[in-house]
């Protein structure tokens, strides 16, 4: 009996890497007008963002469907395997419920849905230590009872161009966005209790790199776990907050890379960065 990880395209993993962790992976999908995308799977990054910048069409997401999950699950029942699902935020989509009603339908108990109650990064972090614990031994059952006590700790600090496409995407009320219209007002979000909120924001790009450096010194990081530096549509951006960082000896020891995907990129646009990490208990 083995444990199969699943988890959905808004985790932004690259393909090849998942692979070879036996992460298997539901896209969710993206529409720039009439032109449906499965991300991940036939819309690249880079194409994303060029299109998206390109402004001629607004892009949608869309979760995927139960029979996404249910094709995996019932591979699973077949095999007599175990399952532990990773979903992107029950807050921020229904992907979560897709993956519930698929279970449902496949009929088979030993599958275990965790609601990340986070994206890209966060999810990652959690997926990551679920293959840990899948090859130390342990259960379907209790590596998800392992990851609902360590995504309470994860924490995504970033910085937005614009809030303008989360209020686009229903993610921030016009009223929250609303500080994001004012001419070089660079906002810091965070996602808390699985749902996007702003923790911060300042004139321009100077000033909002020192808010996470400020956010980054109230959060230190456990370096147990894995770090990651999130960008969108330039990686070249570390250069605003990772020298700092180290500067201040607040670099996490264990940092990776994470390319914000169509997905989550779709509500952040172009032009953010951040950091996902777990936060140390030695406060």
């Amino acid at each position: 009996m083995a444990i199969r990880i699943i988890t959905d395209s808004a985790a932004d993993f690259d393909r090849e890497v998942a692979k070879r962790r036996k992460i298997d992976i539901v896209s969710l999908s993206v529409q720039f007008g009439s032109a449906s995308f499965l991300d991940g799977k036939n819309l690249t990054t880079e194409v994303f963002y060029k299109l998206l910048k390109e402004g001629k069409e607004n892009p949608k997401t869309a979760q995927p469907s139960p029979a996404d999950f249910l094709t995996l699950f019932e591979e699973a029942k077949a095999a007599g395997d175990q399952v532990v699902v990773v979903s992107l935020s029950g807050a921020l989509s229904g992907t979560l419920q897709s993956a519930s009603i698929a279970k449902d339908m496949c009929e088979y108990e030993p599958i275990y849905i965790v609601d990340s109650r986070s994206a890209t990064a966060g999810m990652q972090i959690l997926v990551n230590y679920a293959c840990k614990l899948r090859d130390s031994g342990l259960p379907a059952q209790d590596i998800a009872a392992q990851l609902e006590q360590l995504r309470g700790k994860i924490r995504i600090f970033a910085m937005v161009d614009t809030l303008e496409y989360l209020r686009r995407g229903g993610r921030l009320s016009a009223l929250q966005a609303g500080i994001g219209t004012v001419t070089k007002l660079k906002p810091t979000i965070t996602v808390r209790d699985g749902a996007v909120a702003v923790v911060g924001k300042a004139f321009g790009t100077a000033a909002a790199v020192k808010t996470l450096l400020k956010l980054m010194e109230e959060h230190p990081v456990d370096d147990a776990y894995p770090s990651y530096f999130l960008y969108t549509d330039d990686r070249g951006t570390e250069e605003l907050l990772l020298p700092k960082l180290r500067e201040l000896g607040k670099l996490p020891h264990r940092l990776h890379y994470c390319a914000v995907g169509p997905t989550i990129g779709t509500h952040v646009g172009p032009g953010g960065l951040g950091i996902g990490a777990v936060r140390s208990d030695e406060l």
